[in-house]
Formats: C-alpha cells, structure tokens, sequence
C-alpha cells in the first residue's frame, strides 16, 4: 500500500525514506529532498478503503469507478488543506513547503520535526489534564 523505500518524486527532487504514519485518507512519509540533502515528511492523498497501488509502479487507482466523484472532491479538499496550512507561519505549527499532483493522487510537502506527537504522548502518558492542555493550547495559540 505505501510508496517502496527509494521511491523518488518530483523528477528525483524527494526520495522515501520510510512510512512514518497511516491514517483513514493519507500515509505520511520521512523523505529526503535530495538536492538540499534534509529530511522533509511527505503526506499523501491515499483513502484507503478507496484506493490500491500498481504493484508496477508508484501509480495509484480507484477500486471502483464509482468513486471517482468523491475522491476527486476529497482530493481537492486536501490540497485545499495543504494551502491553508502554508498561508499559516507560526513558530508552533508546523510548515507545509510545497504541494504537487502525482501517481494520480496528491502529495504536500512538510517541514520534518523530530520528536513525539501529541497523540504518541497521550498513548504513552495517558489522558491528559486540564492545565497541560491549556499550556499546549497557550503555546500553539501564542505570537
């Protein structure tokens, strides 16, 4: 289902390092942008109960036409998403650097933060009380 380590997009410019994360619309990637010589994590447009990959190929396909109507949509509102995300510049959020149409599918491109997420901590700690997530709202929600 995920784009195969070493996989490269955009004429070479980003090669998959490794699957970072599976959601019900997207797989996020760890990948490198080559000429830079950095890590970026790559989000992909992939609903998968609605989508298989070529096994060819990094090319994706509908599993029935009947579909195409709402993944068109949907793609679209991702990269409605990826622009809003771009127009944001906050030192707390997270960039989105570029977004490109490829493999019939949608990519964007984000700023790679090393780290836990918010949802890996809660896994790991537990719900969270009350005054630690007023302090994350307060840090994400400052400047």
């Amino acid at each position: 289902m995920e784009l195969a380590v070493g996989t490269l997009l955009q004429g070479g410019k980003y090669r998959i390092v490794k699957t970072l994360g599976r959601g019900g619309f997207g797989i996020t990637y760890l990948a490198e942008q080559v000429n830079l010589h950095r890590m970026v994590c790559i989000k992909e447009f992939f609903p998968k109960d609605y989508f298989k990959r070529d096994d060819n190929n990094s090319s994706i396909s509908l599993l029935s036409d009947s579909f195409k109507e709402n993944m068109s949509r949907f793609k679209a509102k991702f990269v409605k998403e990826a622009q809003t995300i771009a127009d944001l510049e906050h030192p707390n959020i997270v960039g989105v650097k570029d977004v490109f149409e490829e493999n019939n599918t949608a990519y964007y491109i984000m700023d790679y933060v090393e780290g836990e997420s918010l949802s890996e901590m809660v896994k790991r700690s537990g719900a969270m009380g009350e005054r630690d997530a007023v302090a994350y709202i307060k840090q994400v929600a400052s400047h």
